[in-house]
């Protein structure tokens, strides 16, 4: 996210919480909504759960507004919020099969690219194997690759969501992007997905 877009989610914030802001609490909402939706597709192909979800966690934030903490990251502090959400309901409906929800249960259901990001580049062939690959993938790999590529997640960021250190997102990293180059004969589409894919469009190195 762009420098000029932090500012604004401070300022809105800021709205928010000195002036109970309604209309700006709705255009935080759409800021972030579309990327909370597609992370929250990956964890659940159960469309309304991911959309109560969404709302649920939107409704604690604005009940917790007052607390300062929320705003040191707030698209962190909505992914993070979004998955332990999900995590609770999918607990609910799992204990029917007497088993706990852990992070292999999470992040398992068909990874999909946005094409037109490689469609220029590689047949349609070429895409399908790349896709089988990424879902091949384990699902805390193919979670750390969508945090990092889809959403620009930092590392540190990806660290504190889930738990382990910056070295090992890195080396998760690294396995997930080996695995494909190992299968392609297209390191130029490997390097245009990998290293310039991200939520805006715009250039994005590691």
């Amino acid at each position: 996210m762009s420098l000029s877009g932090m500012e604004r989610i401070h300022i809105l914030w800021e709205q928010i919480v000195q002036e109970d802001d309604k209309e700006a609490f709705a255009e935080l909402y759409n800021l972030f909504i579309d990327d909370l939706y597609r992370y929250g597709s990956k964890l659940s192909p159960d469309e309304g759960m991911v959309k109560d979800s969404i709302q649920e966690v939107f409704l604690d934030l604005y009940d917790k507004r007052k607390k300062s903490n929320i705003t040191r990251n707030l698209r962190l502090y909505l992914i993070v919020a979004l998955k332990r959400v999900l995590i609770r309901k999918l607990q609910k409906y799992r204990r029917l099969e007497k088993r706990q929800i852990n992070d292999v249960d999470m992040f398992d259901v068909q990874y999909s690219f946005e094409e037109q990001y490689m469609e220029e580049e590689a047949s349609n062939m070429v895409l399908e194997k790349v896709r089988r690959i990424i879902t091949g993938l384990p699902a805390k790999q193919k979670e750390i690759i969508y945090l990092r590529f889809n959403l620009s997640l930092e590392y540190a960021e990806i660290s504190s969501m889930l738990g382990i250190s910056v070295e090992s997102v890195r080396k998760q990293v690294y396995r997930a992007i080996k695995s494909v180059r190992e299968s392609i004969d297209y390191p130029d589409l490997l390097l245009l997905f990998f290293l310039s894919y991200n939520t805006n469009g715009s250039p994005h190195t590691a």
